[in-house]
């Protein structure tokens, strides 16, 4: 039998480098010790790839044993990789992935785009139903001169 000594916590606010190692992303957090070691269960959201985390935490604290390590992710954040993709397929096809939609018993390759704009071509839009950011009422929704008027209906 051989006897693996792991090292010893020596009274380090675990906790404490947990939360400013993670910041606002932190969601789940419970640090516990059991028989010597130091047990630790973390749930983030929207932070550093998991892989990252693992090899950032394992040379922070080697002795500190993650039980579990969960990465999760925001609505928001869910949102903005689609407008990646939405905006990458104008720039980068290599990396976009090709999306099949089904019209009726048939696949079609589509797009984020063509997705989006075959349903909102079918939608009846109330006025205050699509919340719009600030930088796109300054550049869409504006009083446009007579002159600028005629020059955005040209394709």
């Amino acid at each position: 039998m051989k006897r693996i000594k792991t090292p010893q916590s020596q009274g380090r606010d675990y906790k404490q480098m947990l939360k400013d190692y993670f910041g606002k992303f932190l969601y789940g957090l419970q640090v516990e010790q059991d028989g010597g070691r130091v047990l630790v269960q973390i749930v983030y959201y929207d932070f550093k790839h998991i892989s990252t985390v693992r090899r950032e935490l394992a040379q922070m604290m080697p002795e500190v044993e993650f039980t579990k390590l969960k990465r999760d992710f925001t609505e928001d954040a869910e949102l903005w990789a689609l407008r990646q993709l939405y905006n990458g397929e104008r720039e980068d096809s290599k990396n976009t992935p090709i999306i099949y939609v089904q019209r009726g018993d048939a696949l079609v390759k589509s797009s984020l785009r063509n997705i989006a704009r075959s349903e909102l071509s079918q939608l009846e839009i109330e006025d205050d139903e699509i919340t719009y950011p600030d930088n796109s009422l300054l550049h869409c929704f504006r009083k446009f001169s007579d002159n600028q008027l005629e020059e955005n209906s040209w394709d």
